[in-house]
């Protein structure tokens, strides 16, 4: 039996089927449109050009760049675009589900005139800035999800700087000041010229992802992550004057958790890589789950750090594969505020220190863990289990490994490193021992190779000085170029010390 419906369809002309074709095909086109303009995740291309920018340098596109994201976000997301050229922008206000892609060619550069930035609402305590505004930023957002910066172009802060005279004692680094001072170094340094532009601060966030793009002469912290969760940060460069870029932090992971940096270059003033918990707005959040690899670093301060800004906890967190090179310090935990640092492993890492101008933060020392308290009534933190495993390193200052008073570090462990001391290319000299150890139980240093590199100053005193130690094990430690041919290690007030290998207690040993 042959069906009716299917037997009028095949006597239908021709072009009558070729109209139904056709009506099928715009419904569901309709249909296909309707869908995807609810979905957020839309591939839609938001040129800035299309919505007044312009390409060259000397142009203010702030409206017009604002105006593309607004659109962008309002239609549920996609990614605004900038094209080949140069842009001119003050402050922007990143949104959800929006991507800012920067094809190669491009550069955003930020205004130097201030009135084209507003400050963000909100306090928060840091370094010299307590209960001072927020800086000004280029991208500003909070409170957004699945933001992502991406493109081979570049974002340029235009910083400017002036040598002036020292305008105030900094007191966290005092002594090394009245040091220079005492030395006969001229009090003079570097300052950031307003506007002082973070590039990027992204605060209260989720799924954030920043690949392979530039960012370059930021006159404070090139990228600023706070208080969000899920952060990819892979193959990107950040880039600022080793000589003049003061606060110019590279990459700032403020109280986050759920973190992977990857396949980074940073090359800056100030720390390269740093993990803090700020306090903003009476609020502050720990830092967990993170893992930074295969990047390479060079910092006039610290290339890898925790601190000092330390109100919330800092925990399981992997530092890996990085090679460090001409910076003022390696790796470092200061803990400040009362936060606890704990299960931190540093590992895999080539670290080169040399010694820079007195106003920078660092000894040339390529390790420095640190319990402090940045005012009398601060909180007192902890620093626990930490694991520094197969690093070389050379440096010019004295590696430093330190509690406070009343609070031991604990749980240090030094294994299969090696620590070659070099003469200081400065005549404000800070160094004596390889490594010094103070107000810690439970220390080991194994499988290890300490040594002086060439020349000796007359302040270097011992490969290792400990003292107020409980529980300090020494085992095959190797020595190279030793200064001394019989006390390499000065011990005070150490307790239940434990050797073993090639070790020979009473030969090296010196008791103070």
């Amino acid at each position: 039996m042959v069906d009716k419906k299917n037997q009028q369809m095949n006597t239908l002309p021709a072009k009558h089927i070729i109209q139904l074709s056709l009506a099928l095909v715009c419904l569901l086109v309709m249909f296909f449109n309707a869908s995807y303009a609810q979905s957020p995740n839309r591939n839609f291309f938001y040129p800035v050009t299309d919505f007044g920018a312009v390409a060259t340098k000397d142009s203010i596109s702030t409206i017009a760049i604002q105006r593309a994201i607004d659109a962008c976000a309002m239609a549920g997301g996609g990614t605004v675009y900038f094209g080949p050229g140069q842009y001119t922008a003050g402050q922007i206000y990143l949104k959800s589900n929006v991507n800012i892609h920067l094809e190669a060619g491009a550069v955003l550069y930020a205004s130097v005139n201030p009135d084209h930035y507003k400050k963000p609402k909100g306090n928060y305590e840091a370094d010299d800035q307590i209960n001072s505004p927020n800086e000004a930023c280029l991208f500003f957002a909070d409170s957004v999800s699945n933001v992502s910066f991406t493109g081979k172009g570049k974002i340029n802060g235009q910083a400017q700087h002036i040598w002036n005279d020292l305008q105030k004692v900094d007191l966290f680094i005092e002594k090394e000041i009245l040091n220079a001072k005492a030395a006969g170094i001229a009090m003079q340094r570097f300052y950031a010229k307003d506007p002082k532009v973070r590039l990027v601060f992204i605060n209260l966030a989720k799924d954030i992802t920043l690949r392979d793009i530039t960012l370059e002469d930021s006159p404070d912290w090139g990228l600023h992550i706070g208080n969000a969760t899920n952060v990819l940060i892979d193959g990107i460069n950040v880039l600022s004057s080793l000589e003049k870029g003061v606060n110019s932090d590279g990459i700032d992971i403020d109280g986050c958790k759920n973190v992977r940096i990857s396949n980074c270059n940073i090359a800056t003033g100030d720390d390269a890589i740093c993990l803090k918990s700020t306090l903003r707005n009476g609020h502050y959040s720990s830092c967990e789950n993170i893992v930074i690899n295969n990047c390479t670093l060079v910092s006039t301060s610290t290339a890898l750090k925790i601190g000092t800004e330390s109100h919330g906890d800092f925990r399981d967190i992997i530092f890996s594969n990085c090679t460090i090179r001409n910076s003022n310090r390696g790796i470092s935990i200061v803990v400040r505020d009362g936060a606890t640092v704990e299960n931190i492993l540093f590992t895999n890492l080539f670290i080169e220190c040399n010694r820079k101008h007195f106003n920078w933060w660092g000894d040339g020392d390529p390790i420095r863990f640190i319990l402090l308290k940045r005012n009398p009534d601060s909180r007192l933190g902890a620093i626990r289990n930490i694991y520094v495993k197969n690093v070389v390193a050379t440096g010019q200052g004295t590696s430093l490994i330190k509690g406070f008073e009343g609070k031991p570090l604990e749980n240090i462990v030094l294994d299969n490193v090696t620590l070659m001391l070099q003469p200081e290319s400065l005549q404000d000299k800070r160094s004596t021992a390889i490594i010094q150890i103070e107000t810690s139980n439970r220390v080991s240093i194994r499988d290890a190779t300490l040594g002086w590199d060439k020349g000796v100053e007359k302040a270097w005193t011992f490969g290792i000085a400990a003292k107020g130690v409980n529980g300090l094990t020494l085992d095959n430690i190797q020595w190279v170029n030793p200064i001394s041919k019989t006390a390499l290690i000065q011990l005070s007030a150490v307790s239940n010390l434990v050797t073993g290998g090639t070790f020979n207690p009473n030969k090296w040993i010196i008791r103070k």
